[in-house]
C-alpha cells in the first residue's frame, strides 16, 4: 500500500503538513474519480497541484477576489460574488458557475458553502474534477507536462516548477525510499553550502562570500552590522535545510 503522505513529502518537503496529510488522504478518491491509474497520470496530477498550490503551502487564492466581480464569463452575476468564488482548491476552482458545476459532479454544495472547497477531501476532489473534465490523462500518458501545463493554468506559468515536481513524484511512485534519501540529501547539501556562506559574512574584516557550489565570490563593501545580519539569514536557511533533511531521513527509515 503506497504511503501518499511521504510520497507528497518527497516532492515538496516544506509544504504545509495540513495540506499534506489531507491531500494524502484524499488520494484513494482522487485516483477513483480521475483514473490515475498509471504513475504517468498520478504524478502528473500530484505535480500540478503542488504548483497550484504555492508547493502545499495554501488552498486558498492569496488575492481578494474583487477582480472577479461582474466576470459574467465566470457566472459572477451577483455583487460580491468576486470574492465568494475565488480560487479554492488544489486545482484552484474560480468562479459561482464553476463552484455550482463541480458541486453538482461531485455532489458537493460549494455553491452554498464556497469556503469548503478549501477544505479536505473537497480541495482534492475539485482538482481531481478539474483534471477529469479536461482530459488530462492523455497528456499524461505522453509524459507532455507542458501540454498539461497549458491545459491547467492557461500558460507555461511555473512549468519548470511543475516538471520538478512532476520528475519528484515518479521517482517516489517508483522507489520511496530512495526519493526520500535523494531529496534529504540535497537539503544536506545546501545546509553545508549555507554553513560556509554564513561563515563568510560572519568573520571579522572579511570583504567577500562565497556564493553556490562553484565557489564565485561577491565583493562586499557592507557594515558590520549588515554582515552579521546576512549571516543570521544565512544561519536561519541552514537551520531550515538541517530539519527538512533530518524529517525526510526519518520518513525513509520507515519505508
Amino acid at each position: 500500500m503506497t504511503d501518499f503522505a511521504k510520497v507528497l513529502l518527497a516532492v515538496v518537503p516544506s509544504g504545509r503538513r495540513e495540506i499534506i496529510d489531507g491531500f494524502a488522504a484524499s488520494m484513494d478518491k482522487c485516483i477513483a474519480f480521475a483514473d490515475l491509474s498509471t504513475p504517468n497520470r498520478l504524478a502528473g496530477f500530484i505535480g500540478q497541484c503542488a504548483e497550484e498550490s504555492a508547493s502545499f503551502r495554501t488552498t486558498v487564492e492569496y488575492a481578494s477576489g474583487r477582480a472577479y466581480n461582474g466576470r459574467a464569463d465566470l457566472g459572477n452575476t451577483h455583487p460580491g460574488d468576486g470574492p465568494r468564488f475565488k480560487g479554492r482548491g488544489l486545482i484552484q476552482l474560480t468562479g459561482r458557475a464553476n463552484y455550482r458545476q463541480a458541486g453538482r459532479a461531485l455532489g458537493l454544495p460549494l455553491e452554498e458553502s464556497p469556503d469548503t472547497a478549501a477544505r479536505f477531501p473537497e480541495a482534492a476532489l475539485i482538482a481531481a474534477w478539474y483534471w477529469k473534465t479536461r482530459g488530462l490523462n492523455r497528456w499524461a500518458d505522453a509524459r507532455d507536462w507542458r501540454g498539461v501545463t497549458l491545459r491547467v493554468n492557461g500558460g507555461e506559468r511555473g512549468l519548470a516548477e511543475r516538471e520538478l515536481y512532476t520528475n519528484r513524484a515518479l521517482h517516489a511512485l517508483a522507489d520511496l525510499k530512495g526519493a526520500l534519501l535523494q531529496i534529504a540529501k540535497e537539503h544536506r547539501d545546501k545546509a553545508s553550502g549555507g554553513a560556509l556562506t554564513a561563515a563568510a559574512f560572519a568573520a571579522p574584516g572579511a570583504a567577500t562570500a562565497a556564493l553556490g557550489a562553484g565557489g564565485a565570490s561577491l565583493p562586499l563593501f557592507a557594515s558590520g552590522a549588515a554582515m552579521g545580519v546576512a549571516a543570521a539569514a544565512f544561519g536561519w536557511r541552514v537551520k531550515i535545510d538541517r530539519d527538512l533533511a533530518s524529517m525526510l531521513e526519518d520518513a525513509a527509515r520507515d519505508v
